[in-house]
């Protein structure tokens, strides 16, 4: 199953300092192929090996160096609280807040001078706040996340599929706390049908998105169970709806099943 990311993410203002546009959502922004994205990905691995190097100048919270090439970057760790409450844990915990370059022989240019004297609010204040994830940070990394999970639920729905067309038997897997099933069926020579059956998906929605990942069939050709075509009856806590499954639809499933490895 496809890991949650628990990466250390560039936010908005970072992406600026270096010139980056946002990819598409597909793309987690921990995972840009950039080279301070890259070498800020080792802070926390660091930092609890103590070999981390802490900005002193930017006091009111700890600050990380980054360095690579003549780029450099300031990294930080979110405290309790300074996250929303329903990501997993340790997803959002660690932000890139902004980049620049070393200038070591213009120190009014160097990007570790300019941070601190941007933070620095009259002779001794000092605050980092604007260099913190901003809402459109977090909404990034929700619509990330929520591509991911339909990919992966996609990923699982062929699996099964595929499975179950191979065997003849009822295909099982778990996914994200919820069990899913997928039956593929053609008896006493009549049309196959393909039954997907769930388990702890309460919410109408996602279940209707888990039969949207199956590929070539139009919602309004699903039927909820029991009914003539499969005739299957829910045990407590199922769902199970059902469709009619054509061969060339079935043959489609496999190659992608083939695909996707």
């Amino acid at each position: 199953m496809t890991e949650v990311s628990k990466g250390v993410r560039p936010t908005r203002r970072c992406l600026t300092d270096l010139g980056l546009s946002a990819p598409d959502l597909g793309q987690p922004l921990d995972e840009l192929d950039n080279s301070v994205v890259a070498a800020a990905q080792a802070v926390p691995a660091q930092r609890d090996a103590g070999g981390a190097q802490r900005i002193l100048s930017l006091s009111d919270r700890v600050w990380f160096k980054v360095k690579t090439g003549d780029q450099r970057a300031v990294v930080t760790q979110l405290h309790d609280g300074d996250q929303p409450a329903d990501l997993p844990s340790g997803v959002g915990a660690w932000w890139i807040g902004a980049a620049g370059h070393r200038q070591a022989d213009s120190p009014q240019r160097d990007f570790y001078d300019s941070v601190q004297r941007e933070c620095t609010i009259g002779k001794k204040t000092v605050s980092t706040a604007h260099l913190l994830p901003v809402d459109w940070d977090w909404n990034r990394l929700t619509a990330e996340q929520a591509v991911a999970w339909r990919r992966e639920m996609k990923r699982i729905v062929i699996r099964l599929i595929a499975k179950s067309l191979k065997s003849g038997h009822l295909a099982v897997a778990e996914f994200r706390r919820h069990r899913v099933k997928a039956l593929v069926r053609a008896d006493n020579g009549h049309e196959a049908y393909l039954a997907i059956i769930a388990e702890g998906i309460p919410d109408p929605k996602i279940f209707a998105l888990l039969l949207d990942c199956v590929p070539g069939i139009a919602p309004e050709d699903w039927q909820p169970e029991p009914s003539q075509l499969a005739e299957m009856e829910p045990s407590p806590g199922e769902i199970i709806w059902s469709t009619l499954f054509p061969s060339a639809i079935a043959s489609s499933i496999l190659e992608l099943d083939v695909e996707g490895g």
